[in-house]
């Protein structure tokens, strides 16, 4: 069913049909969001957004760009406010080709001689002759490709003081020319005026309203008196002038927003509105960039209970992930560097809500338990690998860039962890035993490491030995589709042989941590691939690592 259809079905219902004025497609967004029915492409409002007079100013093509802009922002029928038809019957021939093939449901005309002026302006308000207008209204229906396009009359004789005689006679003819409903208007402080015509027109044909003046009076009652379309013209425009013109008088009195900031919509609302979330959406399963399509799932499941010194810089009271890094929490940092990297879609799992954690383009999975493999399976459960594809998982305490993740993103292992000799430097200070790794064959001593060589990794975890390990895992790890497979029947397997027995180096299955479950991988016959990295990141675990992290950025900012 077309708009113009759905148009139509609905002013044959027993319900009144309510439509709401706009001038842009955000305008018909919020109109199809609050429940109206169809939306008024409002001269007035059109021609208020350009500040220009609602006199004829602007032309066809401005009116119709308008009007479209606003189709496509919903899936609600537009009817679209077209003055005069913007000239003779030729202009109107060619106005209703346009507006039909652009899709827009309804045009509507009024009976005004050119340039007209606007309705409610005290003065000139000059009718065009019964004859010419039925011209223009038998033009209109001759050019219209499809039955269910719709050309509304609009009656302008009670807005001119011609009184209700000539307001019917006017209607009638208009009907006979073929017009699919007549707008009937009036700027009367009550509606006794439109009331009355109502009654006499006794539902010859469909009627349409715009109760500007007369507000007292109800859809519904509305209805039951003989109109089938209310028209709320312009109030979306009046409500937007006046809120807009208080909040910025409010910033200039204040000196700033200080005052604001509990009274505007978030961000997030805007990008909502603007169907930024819908484009993400898109761009995960459409966009093809040549490189292989990667999810990223950020486990933040063990991270809420946080040193008394690192829990002050944590933001909205969340996790690790949260923590304040020179003016951004760690997450957004992460997401900076996903995306350099070409990776959009990313996800934070844990013990919290939406609404606990407010970045944006960030996925947010729910995952009660708190514990790592708990919330790293919720993660991969909800983050599985597109066509092709892969998943990373992604500590929530490391700072990296755009090589890190080149490099994990690169990795075509069925399983991939991401590792780094630099701990053999030394100089780093940490409160945290570190995640080492033994590799057949290990990197030969004294010798250029070979970054493209493959290790395959035969033990990893806490225990080992700094002075004896090969690597250190460093927090990212790549899972193919089939090594994603494997992992998710791996977990499911394990989680019920193994529970309340010891897994990989941990005490109990519920107290694994990922490095444990890569262990068990590893012991089982699985290749683990390790991929080396050479530097370009940081774990942030204590306050001396918050120190560092801080001074590095402060310096990359500083450049």
């Amino acid at each position: 069913m077309n708009k113009s259809s759905q148009l139509r079905l609905a002013m044959q219902g027993d319900a009144p049909v309510q439509c709401v004025g706009a001038h842009n497609g955000l305008g018909a967004k919020l109109a199809e969001e609050a429940g109206f029915d169809a939306v008024w492409a409002s001269g007035l409002e059109i021609s208020t957004a350009a500040c220009v007079p609602d006199a004829n100013i602007l032309t066809m093509t401005q009116f119709l760009a308008a009007a479209v802009e606003m189709d496509h922002a919903t899936r609600l029928p537009v009817v679209s406010d077209c003055d005069t038809g913007f000239g003779n019957s030729n202009n109107v021939i060619h106005m209703v080709k346009c507006y039909e093939a652009a899709g827009i449901a309804a045009v509507c005309m009024e009976d005004k001689l050119f340039p007209k002026v606007n309705s409610f302006v005290p003065g000139r308000q000059q009718l065009a002759p019964i004859a010419e207008f039925v011209g223009k209204i038998m033009a209109a229906k001759n050019a219209q490709r499809t039955e269910e396009f719709m050309v509304v009359a609009r009656v302008e004789a009670l807005i001119a003081g011609w009184g209700h005689d000539e307001a019917i006679t006017r209607a009638e003819a208009y009907r006979r020319a073929g017009a699919d409903a007549i707008l009937i208007h009036s700027k009367q402080r009550t509606p006794e005026e439109i009331t009355a015509f109502l009654e006499e027109w006794d539902h010859r044909g469909p009627i349409a309203v715009v109760p500007t003046t007369y507000p007292q009076i109800t859809a519904s009652e509305l209805k039951a008196a003989g109109a089938s379309l209310v028209i709320y013209a312009n109030h979306g425009l009046r409500a937007g002038i006046g809120a807009v013109t208080e909040t910025f008088a409010r910033i200039l009195k204040d000196e700033g927003t200080m005052n604001l900031a509990n009274e505007l919509v978030p961000m997030m609302r805007v990008f909502e509105i603007q169907g930024m979330v819908r484009m993400k959406e898109q761009e995960k399963e459409f966009l093809r960039t040549g490189a292989k399509p990667v999810r990223v799932v950020i486990p933040a499941g063990g991270d809420i209970d946080l040193p008394e010194d690192l829990a002050a810089l944590v933001t909205a009271n969340g996790p690790r992930a949260m923590l304040d890094l020179y003016g951004k929490p760690m997450v957004e940092r992460q997401l900076d560097a996903f995306a350099l990297g070409g990776v959009q879609d990313v996800a934070l799992v844990g013990p919290f809500e939406r609404k606990d954690i407010p970045v944006e383009n960030l996925e947010v999975v729910h995952c009660e338990s708190t514990s790592m493999l708990d919330t790293v399976h919720a993660g991969l459960a909800a983050c599985p690998p597109r066509s092709g594809g892969a998943t990373l998982i992604c500590y929530s305490d490391i700072l990296f860039g755009k090589q890190v993740v080149d490099r994990i993103v690169g990795c075509d292992a069925e399983v991939g962890i991401l590792v780094d000799q630099s701990f053999r430097e030394g100089g780093r200070s940490t409160t945290k035993a570190l995640d080492y790794v033994f590799t057949e064959p290990a990197p030969a001593p004294g010798r250029l490491l070979d970054l493209d060589r493959r290790y395959i990794v035969q033990e990893v975890g806490k225990h080992i030995d700094s002075r004896e390990a090969n690597f250190e895992f460093i927090g990212l790890m790549s899972l193919d589709e089939t090594g994603y497979a494997m992992f998710m029947k791996r977990y499911d397997q394990w989680k019920v042989e193994r529970a309340g027995k010891p897994f990989g180096h941990a005490k109990t299955f519920e107290q694994a941590t990922l490095t444990d479950f890569l262990q068990e991988l590893a012991d089982s016959g699985q290749t683990v691939t390790a991929v080396v990295q050479d530097r370009g990141w940081l774990e942030v675990h204590d306050f001396d690592d918050y120190r560092a992290a801080i001074k590095q950025l402060s310096g990359a900012a500083d450049r």
